[in-house]
């Protein structure tokens, strides 16, 4: 039996498997789309079923002897379920659950799941982890449009805004906006993108890169609009 077992190969959970050892885990999936796509990239231990997986079929595949399992179904209910049933039969497991729905977070956590991620960290983590040097706009869009529940976004600095001789840390733009900041682009120079690697200062004039929701890119524009105006006053 695997120590580790993967549930869902679609856009997340294929993210998710390049950082696992193929040899200590086991994929299971409902999609045959999905068998076919991970048998193609080369992975041996799959796992399919045509319908929902009961509580049978979790002990069949070793759920009870596993260490961890990580539950990445694109269907928000089905992969609640699917943990539910999960910490029921196992109560040592360390349990990771994806939830790209903030309604759905604090449900995850009574349902016993240990760690919550989500698409943005996901997505982040690959684009780190792939880069090593500055690189055009064109492919970072391409990248992160892997994922359709991501936007891409260039902000622009405005003078005199609350951004304006900040630091990235000092921010806490996950915390307070649930943006990635993924680089800075000065203009003046060319259109390549320099990585965030470090703790940045910004400057008006500067493009900060991010990640995230669209509703978020929009507030934080309109806060540093209206602090440029009340730094005016």
């Amino acid at each position: 039996m695997r120590s580790i077992i993967l549930f869902g190969y679609g856009r997340n959970g294929k993210s998710v498997a390049k950082y696992l050892n193929r040899r200590e885990f086991l994929i299971v999936v409902y999609d045959e789309n999905e068998k076919h796509q991970a048998q193609n990239d080369g992975y041996l231990n799959v796992e399919y079923f045509d319908n929902d997986i009961f509580d049978e079929d979790l002990i069949n595949i070793g759920i009870k002897e596993a260490t961890t399992a990580i539950c990445m179904l694109e269907d928000e209910a089905r992969n609640m379920f699917l943990a539910l049933s999960i910490r029921n039969l196992n109560k040592n497991i360390k349990l990771i659950a994806k939830s790209n729905d903030r309604e759905y977070e604090h449900r995850y956590k009574l349902a016993g799941v240990n760690q919550i991620i989500n698409s943005y960290e996901i997505t982040a983590n690959r684009i780190h982890t792939i880069l090593k040097k500055p690189i055009t706009l064109e492919f970072v869009h391409n990248l992160v449009f892997e994922d359709s529940s991501l936007v891409f976004a260039q902000i622009e600095i405005l003078e005199g805004s609350f951004l304006d001789g900040k630091y990235l840390d000092e921010l806490e733009l996950g915390k307070n906006y649930e943006l990635i900041p993924i680089g800075i682009i000065d203009k003046e120079i060319s259109e390549n993108l320099e990585l965030v690697l470090e703790n940045r200062k910004l400057d008006g004039g500067d493009v900060l890169v991010v990640i995230g929701d669209k509703y978020e890119i929009d507030r934080i524009n309109e806060e540093m609009e209206a602090s440029k105006q009340w730094h005016l006053q």
